[in-house]
């Protein structure tokens, strides 16, 4: 099968989003298998805290161009992630499949495969579930926070 590239809506009760503009987007991992990414928050959203996706059993993260001018040049563009806002995930994931190898022995779980779109780059994170948090602060200083001690 081919992959493909869905929108991802997390059960929140309000649309998931942030600044399409000027997100200063900012990505941090762990050795804990933890991964977390901060963005500003929407203009239009009363909650200006930063939205923070962050995802447990993380087994690996990239964030990679294109940025939003040139996202018809990633590989998955025509897979889906043209249709895709915010948050993705790719379905019959090559990459997947080609770390499975890698990380078998620690998981017994196949990860989900997370996509998101940013102003200036790309996200891609292979992991079991993603959790959305609302952390005051930068960007710098709310995606180290969402993993804890």
């Amino acid at each position: 099968m081919k992959e493909r590239v869905e929108a991802h809506d997390l059960p929140i009760g309000e649309p998931l989003r942030w600044e399409p503009n000027a997100p200063d987007a900012f990505l941090v991992t762990d050795d804990m298998w933890r991964a977390a990414l901060a963005q500003r928050a929407h203009p239009d959203d009363p909650d200006q805290r930063c939205v923070v996706l962050r995802w447990d059993v993380a087994s690996c993260t990239l964030m990679s161009p294109p940025n939003d001018e040139a996202r018809f040049h990633h590989r998955l563009y025509e897979a889906g992630l043209k249709d895709v806002d915010w948050l993705g995930v790719v379905r019959n994931s090559s990459l997947v499949l080609a770390l499975r190898p890698m990380v078998s022995s620690h998981f017994v779980f196949v990860p989900l495969h997370y996509i998101v779109v940013s102003k200036e780059c790309v996200v891609e994170v292979l992991a079991q579930d993603v959790d959305v948090f609302r952390i005051a602060g930068s960007t710098r200083e709310a995606a180290p926070a969402s993993l804890g001690p």
